[in-house]
């Protein structure tokens, strides 16, 4: 009986932060990070004022917990869709397609990451790169440099590449109608950046 309870405890907690993270995610993405407010979250998820409190320490760690999460589901979304089998032109569009239907679907935590990133915070953006660390190697590694090993791609720093690539892509994200979707086609963006990439003039390699 205590194990059920301790069990149900922790399933109550768990659904108590998601709700106060999805509060959250819509403040910080109205207001900004300095102009959020801890009380209107509370009073958003569903509990008393002051409620965050019991769950992080001040703003700053919600805000940056909110950061983590975002960033795990964003990545975990895109990578599902990054088959190691296709060429490194087809990687790269199922990138941009995966990441903006990401965006689209989690319009107010995507607000979130793309003000975090351009924002005043030197610890906010610090902390945004960290949780991207992922999908950042995935454009090195699997992307780039697999594009360059095989002839498609000319030879680049991989890192700036993928710098380049992720701002294309954050600009992109920021790009969003008033019904939360992103008014740049994925496929379309892709092949504006695979036209700076190819080794040769014509269409990417995509075999």
């Amino acid at each position: 009986m205590a194990r059920l309870s301790k069990a149900v405890r922790d399933t109550t907690l768990a659904e108590s932060r998601q709700r106060l993270l999805e509060a959250a995610a819509n403040e910080f993405a109205g207001e900004g990070y300095v102009g959020a407010n801890i009380n209107r979250i509370s009073l958003a998820a569903g509990f008393a004022k002051g409620t965050v409190y019991n769950y992080f320490p001040s703003k700053r760690d919600l805000m940056l917990a909110l950061i983590d999460q975002v960033a795990g589901a964003h990545t975990e979304a895109v990578l599902q869709q990054a088959d190691p089998e296709q060429s490194p032109a087809r990687r790269l569009e199922g990138f941009f397609r995966a990441g903006f239907a990401f965006v689209e679907q989690h319009s107010a935590q995507a607000r979130v990451i793309v003000n975090a990133v351009y924002g005043p915070d030197a610890e906010i953006r610090a902390r945004v790169y960290q949780a991207y660390v992922r999908l950042f190697t995935l454009i090195t590694q699997d992307i780039v440099n697999a594009g360059i090993a095989r002839g498609d791609f000319q030879a680049m720093d991989a890192d700036l590449v993928t710098a380049l690539i992720m701002t294309v892509y954050l600009g992109s994200c920021s790009q969003l109608d008033p019904t939360g979707r992103i008014w740049l086609d994925p496929g379309q963006v892709a092949h504006f950046v695979l036209d700076g990439l190819c080794a040769r003039a014509g269409s990417p390699n995509t075999a």
